[in-house]
């Protein structure tokens, strides 16, 4: 039998706890979901009756966000929780601190005019969500076997084997002699995954470095300053028009596509192409749109890398760069928030190279390294 999601929605906002809880209802309506308007209640109620997951508000009075969610993850650590979080630049400073106390992931409160718009920007961002708690939850059940038939029937005839998975694969010839970009995708869990490899990063890595990281306004610039506080090269959100240097890191803006350009023609120096062209994969900045780019303006001196997200953006991007002859690393499955995204290019057969989450930074700067002392 499959559990049942419990749900606890914590809002000081008697709106937003009501939207939240008919969207939660319509995505999942199995699940048995309750609210409550502040951080003490919640822990109190946690403390009686334990949820699986908490929609938690970033910003309230008495007892923040944050705070709740420091006390929580001590109290009841196998419970997940999803940030829910306003648009301004303090709420999404507030909103990374959270995912690096352990949030699972954030989405914005809904806003607008459009109140059914914004439920189905919800719906459409809570579905895939609810969904992975619900996965980790059964993982996490014991399986009820079915009772044992005392007149077993005649067993039916053996289903033809499916064919196995494609496995990642394996370079045929030599990597490219060089390396003139990294590429990383990287989506649910990504901030904190990427605070472990930009860091990391050599001072004098060599080449430029572009992030697509799918987050929303505000989010980008305040994960780039992050960033750049605990990082040798200077990270910094991109900026159309400027151009792309070596030990630079560029993160594609909340809600824009990032390209690459030639500045006066084919044979000109990069620069940052940005544009509001609709979403692809759901997703606007999309790792898909920078991959093609980097793939149509760098050919096959590209180190493509793949981390924890959800969903498959970024698997037809590799595609293009791999049919120029690129190198692409995927973040392993046991090191992923959520192995989807890696996932998709490892089981197409893309993956040149599969590295723990601890391994990238080493790995990437070794490979960049030794391309250019070759």
């Amino acid at each position: 039998m499959i559990p049942k999601l419990r749900i606890l929605i914590v809002d000081d906002t008697a709106v937003y706890r009501r939207i939240l809880t008919e969207v939660v209802e319509s995505v999942q309506p199995d699940a048995e979901v309750s609210a409550c308007p502040s951080g003490r209640l919640a822990l109190a109620r946690l403390d009686q009756a334990p949820s699986d997951l908490v929609l938690l508000d970033a910003v309230m009075p008495d007892l923040s966000g944050l705070e709740t969610l420091r006390l929580l993850r001590a109290r009841h650590p196998d419970t997940s929780v999803i940030m829910i979080s306003g648009t301004t630049s303090a709420a999404a400073s507030s909103t990374l601190d959270a995912l690096a106390l352990g949030a699972l992931e954030f989405v914005r409160k809904p806003e607008g005019a459009d109140a059914e718009a914004s439920r189905a920007e919800l719906r459409d961002v809570l579905r895939p969500l609810l969904r992975h708690v619900q996965t980790r939850l059964n993982l996490r059940s014991p399986v009820t076997l079915p009772p044992i038939r005392r007149d077993p029937e005649p067993a039916p005839a053996a289903a033809p084997s499916a064919p196995a998975p494609p496995q990642p694969s394996r370079r045929q010839g030599p990597r490219p002699s060089r390396f003139d970009v990294v590429a990383i995708g990287v989506s649910t869990g990504g901030p904190n995954a990427l605070a472990e490899v930009i860091p990391n990063l050599p001072a004098d890595l060599g080449v430029p470095v572009l992030v697509v990281q799918h987050m929303p306004p505000f989010f980008t610039a305040s994960l780039a300053e992050h960033l750049d506080k605990t990082s040798r090269l200077r990270v910094a959100e991109a900026v159309e028009g400027e151009p792309v240097l070596p030990n630079r890191v560029y993160i594609a803006p909340g809600g824009r596509h990032m390209t690459i350009r030639r500045m006066g023609g084919p044979e000109g120096p990069p620069i940052i192409g940005l544009n509001d062209n609709p979403p692809e994969n759901s997703c606007r900045p999309s790792v898909d749109v920078l991959f093609r780019s980097v793939a149509a303006h760098f050919g096959g001196t590209i180190l493509g890398v793949v981390m924890t997200g959800m969903g498959s953006d970024g698997c037809e991007g590799v595609r293009a760069m791999k049919r120029q002859g690129c190198h692409v690393l995927t973040q392993t499955e046991d090191t992923c928030v959520v192995y989807g995204m890696p996932m998709a290019v490892d089981e197409a057969g893309l993956s040149d190279e599969q590295v723990p989450l601890p391994r990238l930074a080493p790995r990437i700067a070794y490979l960049v390294g030794s391309g250019r002392s070759a």
